[in-house]
């Protein structure tokens, strides 16, 4: 029983230090190419691709530089 909390705790641990990781090392002004964004929108089309941009922190000034490609 022990033996399952503390495997439990150490899985809990492990994964709250991953996100913690990621979250830490995520670039919220890094670039994105033009050739991603054409995909993204090709796929998802431009209005929802925009919209997931802002929801992830996308500033006026990228998403303008998004729609020039």
């Amino acid at each position: 029983m022990i033996v399952r909390a503390l495997g439990a705790a150490t899985v809990l641990l492990i994964s709250l230090s991953s996100e913690a990781f990621a979250a830490r090392n995520h670039s919220p002004t890094g670039r994105v190419s033009c050739t991603d964004v054409r995909y993204y929108v090709a796929k998802y089309s431009a209005p929802v691709a925009e919209i997931y941009a802002r929801s992830r922190g996308a500033t006026e000034a990228q998403i303008e530089r998004a729609r020039r490609c």
